[in-house]
């Protein structure tokens, strides 16, 4: 089996973190060497996944409230 190992600073010990990406309001929770900080994956997590899902539905409703309004004048 092979030991993960990061590509910077070939450290092998890894750390959850949070990073906000520029013009962004919202954490993304990340995989980083924990010698160095480099990021080295995404952890997004099902009840992230759950929330956008929901922002979806709610811009879809307020799409669809929209349309009608244009509909009826």
């Amino acid at each position: 089996m092979a030991i993960s190992k990061c590509a910077k600073f070939e450290g092998r010990g890894f750390e959850r973190g949070l990073i906000t990406p520029l013009r962004e309001l919202r954490a993304v929770s990340v995989l980083q060497c924990a010698s160095c900080g480099a990021v080295v994956g995404t952890l997004e997590t099902p009840a992230a996944i759950e929330i956008l899902q929901k922002q979806v539905s709610d811009i879809d409703a307020g799409l669809i409230r929209i349309v009608k309004a244009l509909q009826e004048q």
